[in-house]
């Protein structure tokens, strides 16, 4: 058996946020035991009250969690400024909570932490493992070496970043925050563990598709992009913009998985140097990458979700019918989207049907394989589905 059921509430008082959310997951449990639950909550909200208030219902429950930039659900659609819960119902897979903190000063000590604690109360080999980290400067890649290496092969890394406090602020600035089991801190990672007999399958699908000729990136540094095609990086850019333009986060930069894959994840930017011609992006782009610039309109955005979630049914077990679903979605096409950004989820909606909760979060960055389960990226404008369901 593996059930999850969901509680969703913007209800502006906690109190009856919170007695919203418990009848909900309560009536969809059906009397089975809560073993664990991801908490998704806007920067706003009392998260100690939200803490405490769920181990009080639910006793020694395994609880992750993080602050996010809107929540989602099957409940409501989506919604800021509220609170979402997913309870997880099984009596076949162990799923366990851990928490690495000075997550910033030291990746590799937070996250052999993190997934220490996870698995001290496991005791069956390890399927899946969500994250939810505070993504506090570009370089995502040593939070996801620590991980791995502790993880060990075969252990897909899925997830999202925390959202600040500020989302618009400078990269290193802001704060976000982590919950796992009676703790709240800042500058940590969140982790869920999935042990045992899981089913599960993964979705990564953008919308954006890429124009005109792609370049080879030549030269970086710390801050950014220096030289695409031995030319300042901001002249791939100006051929589409004009000269003298910042380039916007509508028109991220595609890297490209290499190997003649026609893969990519993507690359926004996020500021420039007129002078040097240097662009920064949020997150890494390598030496020596193949990149090309894209374009989305509304309509592609909401197609690469409604592909990310068709990808994970794909690749779901064949014979085998999911159970759960959790969408990690970006900032970045929150904030494009405006007001029609809980089409978003309606879209997924529509696809699954009505018998399959769903539950998720806004991200600063997304955190999803692509070729292989043991390559996990970080992602950009993405929309990331996990499916799950019992073996």
């Amino acid at each position: 058996m593996f059930r999850m059921a969901v509680g969703h509430s913007d209800d502006i008082d906690i109190d009856a946020a919170l007695a919203q959310v418990f009848s909900e997951c309560d009536a969809a449990l059906a009397g089975a035991p809560a073993r664990a639950a991801i908490l998704f909550g806007a920067w706003d909200v009392d998260h100690r009250v939200l803490v405490d208030s769920v181990h009080a219902h639910y006793p020694g429950i395994e609880l992750a969690g993080a602050t996010t930039a809107g929540e989602m659900s099957s409940v409501i659609g989506f919604s800021e400024d509220s609170v979402a819960l997913a309870v997880f119902a099984t009596d076949s897979v162990e799923i366990t909570a851990g928490l690495g903190e000075q997550l910033s000063a030291d990746p590799e000590a937070a996250t052999r932490g993190a997934v220490a604690m996870a698995r001290a109360r496991a005791t069956a080999t390890s399927r899946l493992c969500l994250v939810m980290p505070t993504i506090g400067g570009a370089e995502a890649g040593p939070i996801f070496d620590g991980l791995r290496n502790a993880l060990g092969p075969g252990v897909p890394i899925v997830g999202g970043g925390a959202s600040p406090e500020d989302p618009a602020a400078p990269l290193g600035t802001t704060r976000s925050r982590q919950l796992a089991n009676r703790d709240i801190t800042e500058d940590s990672i969140a982790i869920l563990v999935f042990s045992g007999d899981l089913d599960f399958s993964i979705g990564v699908e953008t919308g954006w598709q890429g124009v005109g000729p792609r370049g080879v990136v030549t030269r970086t540094s710390s801050e950014g992009v220096l030289e695409i095609d031995g030319l300042p990086a901001i002249d791939f850019y100006a051929r589409y913009l004009g000269t003298g333009k910042q380039p916007p986060i509508a028109n991220p930069l595609a890297v490209f998985e290499g190997g003649g894959s026609d893969r990519f994840y993507l690359r926004t930017p996020i500021n420039w140097d007129p002078e040097s011609g240097r662009v920064g992006f949020f997150g890494v782009v390598p030496d020596g990458s193949t990149v090309q610039i894209t374009v989305a309109g509304t309509e592609q955005i909401f197609e690469g979700a409604r592909a990310s979630m068709q990808d994970a049914l794909d690749a779901f077990p064949k014979g085998k019918a999911p159970e759960a679903a959790l969408l990690y979605s970006c900032a970045t096409r929150r904030y494009l989207l405006g007001t029609r950004v809980g089409r978003e989820v309606e879209m997924i909606r529509d696809l699954l049907g009505t018998s399959i909760p769903i539950a998720g979060m806004y991200c600063l960055g997304e955190i999803a394989p692509m070729a292989s389960p043991d390559r996990t990226q970080f992602h950009n404008a993405t929309m990331v589905s996990v499916l799950l369901g019992a073996s």
